[in-house]
């Protein structure tokens, strides 16, 4: 297992430094990044049951999203099985065994593709969809499944948990509401995001770190939460 708080700043970091583009798709290559993956793909599931019908949201890459095609051929692989029993998979495409033979000689077949994992992501309960990362390297990714999942759940908190862009929970009083106000106009001076991806950041940080969006904010306005480290004189 990997040090989380590691992961989620190498996670931020990343994400951050993608010219233009949506948080979901800077998201997606920043997972990559961090797993030592060659590329990553992100679907949405409404129907866990049925992954035909899911939206894919985003892929980083031609294989990526040729993966993604071959479980709509070959109608079932690792990701429909993830989101069905929300339980994350890694498996070498040339192992013999695999539970998903026709799938594994497509994707041999057809992409580059020594490596597959995929992950739930979640957002509150249930799975809201499946994070898919390939290598076409020898070699494991980096992490865990665990670590992975972590991952996976941190982008959906980010970009999938259903909050309006630029709201804050209802609950929350002036105070805090002022906070988290001030916290995401950091963040978006350190990072230079926009305030929707700024915001979107803060709920991450506060999943991973077990903490509430108002503590989050105080920690980034008490500068004892960096979103990159201060440039030197």
């Amino acid at each position: 297992m990997v040090d989380r708080s590691a992961l989620l700043a190498a996670l931020t970091a990343t994400a951050a430094q993608g010219a233009g583009g949506t948080l979901v798709g800077r998201l997606c290559e920043a997972a990559r990044v961090v797993s030592d993956a060659d590329g990553a793909s992100i679907a949405l599931t409404p129907d866990r049951r049925d992954y035909a019908s899911r939206s894919v949201l985003w892929a980083t890459d031609a294989v990526a999203a040729r993966i993604e095609q071959i479980h709509d051929v070959v109608g079932r692989g690792p990701a429909s099985d993830v989101a069905r029993t929300d339980e994350g998979v890694s498996l070498t495409l040339a192992d013999t065994g695999t539970p998903w033979p026709e799938f594994a000689e497509m994707a041999t077949r057809h992409t580059p593709a020594v490596l597959l994992a995929a992950v739930p992501l979640h957002a509150g309960s249930g799975v809201l969809g499946v994070l898919t990362l390939y290598r076409s390297r020898p070699g494991a990714l980096t992490g865990d499944l665990e670590d992975l999942g972590f991952v996976a759940d941190v982008i959906a908190v980010a970009v999938l948990d259903g909050t309006p862009p630029g709201t804050t929970p209802p609950r929350a009083s002036w105070d805090e509401r002022s906070a988290i106000h001030q916290a995401a106009g950091m963040v978006m001076a350190q990072l230079a995001v926009p305030a929707d991806d700024a915001l979107a950041l803060l709920r991450a940080h506060a999943f991973a770190l077990d903490l509430t969006l108002p503590e989050v904010a105080h920690q980034v306005l008490d500068r004892t939460l960096q979103f990159r480290p201060e440039e030197g004189p």
